[in-house]
């Protein structure tokens, strides 16, 4: 099967997946595509949303429900958890519909709201506006970045297809190799 058969045909399953594991890489190429046609636009922004919004709450939930536990597998999070909760203190509910904007902190922060006091229903109202709002914002970037990618570089059609590997192929790898970095320690449920 050809690669824009498979792009045409899987593309909005392959989206889903990769916004689950690296936003922003997906999200962009996704807007890129529907930019040539290949994807709708705002199915493009309420998958991505959809996406983002699961993970989010998958996330709070395992913080809520597994706590210290979940922390303590990954060393790396309890120098930042300190400054998480001083940022929930702070900023409250603005932290819930921003923080997929805090690079390095997008799946530390549900985990540290799901541990703390904090309103379950609030999170996923929340959660889902800030989903929506993430995706909508990055994916039109993504969209303007074509258009103007699109005006500077004449012969892009010749080379898309490639350059959608390519591109889908960094994303992928970039969030593997940040999933398997993080030190795990096993997860008991008494903790």
């Amino acid at each position: 099967m050809p690669l824009e058969s498979l792009i045409i045909t899987y593309g909005y399953p392959i989206l889903f997946v990769g916004v689950l594991l690296e936003g922003e890489a997906f999200l962009i190429l996704a807007a890129y595509l529907a930019h040539r046609g290949y994807f709708a636009l705002p199915v493009v922004i309420g998958l991505a949303a959809l996406a983002s919004f699961t993970m989010a709450q998958i996330w709070f939930v395992l913080g809520d429900r597994f706590g210290t536990a979940l922390l303590s597998r990954r060393p790396a999070w309890q120098s930042r958890l300190v400054r998480v909760d001083a940022m929930l203190q702070r900023y409250g509910s603005s932290l819930v519909l921003g923080f997929r904007a805090l690079l390095g902190l997008r799946t530390l922060i549900p985990v540290a709201i799901g541990t703390s006091a904090y309103p379950a229903r609030q999170f996923t109202l929340l959660n889902g506006v800030g989903a929506l709002i993430w995706a909508l914002v990055v994916a039109l970037a993504g969209n303007t970045i074509a258009q103007g990618l699109e005006v500077l570089i004449t012969d892009l059609r010749q080379h898309e297809l490639a350059a959608v590997v390519v591109l889908a192929l960094i994303g992928l790898v970039w969030g593997l190799i940040r999933l398997y970095r993080q030190p795990k320690v096993p997860l008991t449920k008494g903790d």
